[in-house]
């Protein structure tokens, strides 16, 4: 016997779930597990034209069930003596349901679980998949779960499929008016006097932070439609969290809802043998007194709900203030420099008040730059301590339209709460809930805050043991740790980087030190700068830092550096995608942190800077920014590239020193491909800051593809010979210069000296050299040695990459390879001792035996000895 069934106090959910699966299941029997709600015994005694028969429990044999179907629940709590098949051997259990997932779930042989506002939503799809057709009452019926589970679509819980599903029902018949009448019935005199009891019982309870309203009455017999009593009671007073309980007859009735995420509904109630969503869910409990469920209840959500985010978890540490006694064009410069647009004031350490970029500009503008802050601040201040509730803070800097929120601590300023850190605090929260509501599936990842399963994907358990020790360590010295920078980045982009940067909320070099002692590392630590670099045993190397801004004395001018929070620490940056940080301590384990978008702008896949001023403060981001766009094959956004020609007009890069655009320079030359890079900043006539004439040739790019194929080529000789990789490719760009243009723009950039005296042979001399090596007539090897042995190592590279010759690649390849390297027997000490007297003779004699062994006319020490006598002996 097949059997249908749903959850007690059944719903109009539950009859449409049941009327909908007896179209896949004929011959099954409807029963209900328990009680129906007055709504739903209303359309049973309005609807009874109905041909559907519904049978009584208890005339049903259990033991002759040999297929359970259950809509609209997995809880085996709460589907009455249907519980008892549950395990049964011989019973298979079929499940339809749309509630998310909790412990105790009923085990299924087949379910259908989807993420929706209704159940009935999920059978209106099956009947679409498979093409079945349904009457206009069965439509009704449907409609009636829809609209009912969803609040007429006005709950949170509500999916686009459900809209879609109803839009579907109205094609094939489904009543409104019946709908309208079920869903807006007036509320009965009972209701009425039960909810005015609600209302006056109704009592706040401040649990971890959060306000938690509870409201009891009792009623001499059932009363219907509770749950729309709870929405009405929670929309009149505008509550997050509210739970009631109403006890009727023999039993208490408990119903919750929540709008934030911190406080779960679904599994709060299932302590109460109740079950539903996290923002609705309901429950009945028996031989309990409504005291002693209030009771479990307070005790029940103290287990369950986490504690409130505070002002000290969303606040801005360290944090920039002024002087009482300063002026007001001191407050403007400091304010400049910070870049922030408020300062909370100090009387010595004391808290006074707060001045604002707006008062400060006015005053300036009316002549009282003199004038000390004292005068003009605003003393009239609501502060917070480090444990006010976020709930307390926003509806403080709403009410009193507060700019910012100063939190003191012992009435010592301790950090602040900007109206940007509260709407990011916001705007997470909303996130959360929208995640938690409606469980995405695929899309979790989208608002999830935590990559620990990301980082145990890509990589190495080893290396996420070290960072998980960073964070014990900065949880034993209650600082805050985070891996910070192209770390992040490449970890979401799936690239390997193994560049462990840490920044510390606190103490770097401490941390480093307590990390270093913990592993037998060794610590190189600049106090100065507040940063320190561990390396330990087996190789694995981090960089510390305290968390610190930095400010610029004038355009171009490197960063004068002062301890900040991780906020400002990450805005000093360079491109948002590189402000992404990864939170290491213990409890926030793997919690990725985004103040500025770099999520956005990886998906995107755009450069982006932080802010106007960027390329003003340091234009080497402009060739940071052509590198990573390059690498990446990312595209430099409008707004960035208009920033980066700005700087051009401003002739911002002729400030900087030849030595910081080398070091980008020489960046750029090791990535992969570096001529896309090359023409871009050709693009943004960056090259002239170089040399004025400099520019691409239109071969330029088939040199640098040549360079690259060359220096491949000679990485895989394992030659006992350090090269610069770099100056191949930067030889190769400065190429079709002038000579005396290729010295200036080598003084330019700090290289002069090593240009002219090092890597120029001369334009005669470069050209006779390629032309002789790609000449087809026969050159002895003696002669190939005797024209390169002079040259630099890079120089030759460029040459063999500049050439189309193959006959000038094979002589080039022959002389690293072979040449280069010949040596003969005879030395210098055995040449003495053959008698000839010390002088230029002895060069003589080992040039003229290495080029004899070059050509083959030796082969032997004898060989040698004999070519001695032979062309030396007037010598003796």
């Amino acid at each position: 016997m097949d059997v249908i069934t749903t959850h007690v106090n059944a719903d109009f959910d539950c009859l449409a779930s049941m009327v909908a699966a007896a179209k896949f299941y004929p011959g099954a029997k409807l029963v209900f597990a328990g009680s129906q709600e007055q709504s739903l015994r209303q359309f049973f005694l309005h609807a009874a034209s109905y041909t559907l028969k519904f049978d009584r429990l208890k005339n049903i044999e259990l033991d002759k069930i040999t297929r359970l179907i259950i809509v609209d629940t997995r809880s085996r709590k709460r589907i009455g003596r249907f519980a008892e098949l549950i395990g049964k051997p011989g019973v298979k259990v079929h499940i339809y349901d749309h509630h998310p997932a909790a412990p105790g779930d009923i085990p299924a042989d087949q379910s259908v679980i989807r993420k929706r506002g209704s159940t009935t939503t999920i059978f209106v799809e099956l009947f679409r998949e498979k093409g079945m057709e349904i009457t206009s009452l069965e439509a009704t019926i449907l409609a009636l779960g829809i609209y009912e589970d969803t609040g007429s679509f006005t709950f949170a819980s509500t999916r686009r499929e459900d809209l879609d599903a109803a839009a579907y029902l109205l094609t094939k018949g489904a009543d409104l008016n019946l709908v309208s009448d079920f869903m807006t019935r007036e509320l009965t005199a009972e209701q009425i006097s039960l909810l005015n009891d609600l209302i006056h019982s109704a009592t706040t309870y401040d649990i971890k932070g959060i306000p938690i309203v509870i409201a009891t009455s009792y009623a001499e017999k059932y009363i219907g439609d509770l749950a729309v009593l709870v929405h009405k009671l929670r929309d009149m007073e505008n509550i997050n969290v509210l739970f009631v309980l109403v006890r009727m007859a023999d039993r208490v009735h408990l119903i919750a809802r929540s709008r934030i995420p911190e406080v779960n509904a679904g599994e709060i109630l299932t302590d109460f043998h109740g079950g539903g969503h996290p923002s609705a869910a309901s429950g009945t409990i028996k031989d309990r007194t409504l005291q002693q469920v209030r009771e479990d209840l307070l005790q029940t959500l103290r287990k369950h709900i986490s504690p409130v985010r505070c002002a000290q978890d969303i606040m801005t540490t360290p944090l920039v203030t002024i002087d009482a006694g300063s002026n007001l064009q001191e407050a403007s410069d400091r304010m400049t420099r910070y870049n922030v647009n408020a300062l909370p004031v100090l009387e010595g350490k004391r808290f006074v008040g707060v001045v604002t970029r707006e008062i400060v500009q006015k005053g300036i503008f009316h002549q009282l730059q003199g004038t000390p802050v004292r005068e003009l601040m605003s003393s009239d201040f609501e502060t917070a301590s480090p444990t006010t509730s976020l709930f307390s803070i926003e509806k403080i800097m709403i009410e009193k339209n507060q700019r910012m929120m100063p939190v003191i601590k012992d009435e010592q300023v301790i950090g602040a709460i900007t109206r940007t850190d509260l709407l990011k605090a916001l705007h997470e929260d909303i996130r959360k809930t929208s995640h938690y509501l409606h469980d995405f599936g695929e899309e979790e990842a989208v608002f999830s805050k935590n990559l620990r399963k990301l980082m145990e994907e890509r990589l190495p358990a080893s290396l996420i043991d070290l960072l998980r020790s960073i964070g014990d360590e900065a949880d034993r010295l209650k600082f805050s740790a985070y891996v910070v920078g192209g770390f992040v980045r490449d970890l979401l982009l799936g690239i390997k980087n193994l560049d462990i940067d840490i920044v510390v909320k606190g103490d770097g070099i401490t941390l480093a030190k307590a990390f270093a002692e913990k592993h037998q590392g060794r610590v190189k630590s600049h106090p100065r700068f507040g940063t320190a670099v561990v390396i330990l045993p087996n190789g694995f190397r981090a960089d510390f830092a305290t968390a610190r801004t930095e400010y610029y004395e004038y355009p171009a001018a490197l960063p004068t550096v002062e301890i900040s929070s991780v906020k400002k620490d990450l805005y000093r940056r360079d491109f948002t995608i590189n402000t992404l940080i990864i939170q290491l301590n213990r409890n926030e384990f793997g919690r990725l942190i985004d103040y500025f978008g770099g999520q956005r702008d990886l998906k995107d896949r755009a450069i982006r800077v932080l802010h106007n001023l960027s390329f003003v403060e340091d234009p080497t981001r402009a060739f940071r920014a052509i590198r990573f766009e390059t690498r990446f094959h990312f595209t430099i956004g409008r707004h960035t590239s208009n920033l980066i020609q700005s700087a051009v007009r401003m002739n911002l890069f002729q400030k900087l020193s030849g030595k910081r655009v080398l070091i980008e320079l020489k960046s750029l030359f090791l990535e992969e491909d570096p001529f896309p890079s090359v023409k871009r900043m050709a693009s943004f006539q960056l090259l002239q800051f170089i040399h004025p004439n400099l520019k691409p040739a239109p071969d330029t790019g088939r040199l640098f593809a040549s360079i690259k194929k060359v220096l491949a080529w000679f990485n895989l000789l394992y030659l006992d010979v350090a090269i610069e990789p770099y100056l191949v490719y930067l030889l190769g760009l400065l190429h079709p210069l002038q000579e005396e243009e290729i010295r200036k723009a080598g003084q330019m950039l700090g290289l002069a000296q090593n240009l002219s005296e090092k890597y120029l042979i001369g334009t005669d001399v470069f050209v006779d050299i390629l032309n002789r090596l790609k000449h087809g007539r026969k050159i002895r090897p003696s002669e190939i040695d005797q024209l390169l042995s002079g040259v630099r190592m890079e120089t030759l590279l460029l040459m063999m990459a500049l050439t189309t010759s193959e006959t000038a690649k094979k002589r080039f390849s022959n002389y690293l390879t072979r040449y280069r390297t010949v040596k003969p027997e005879i030395t210098g000490d055995q040449i003495r001792r053959l008698g000839f007297p010390p002088g230029p003779v002895y060069r003589k004699i080992l040039h003229r035996l290495k080029y004899a062994r070059l050509d083959g006319e030796v082969k032997t020490k004898e060989d040698e000895l004999r070519l001695i006598r032979q062309e030396f002996s007037s010598w003796l």
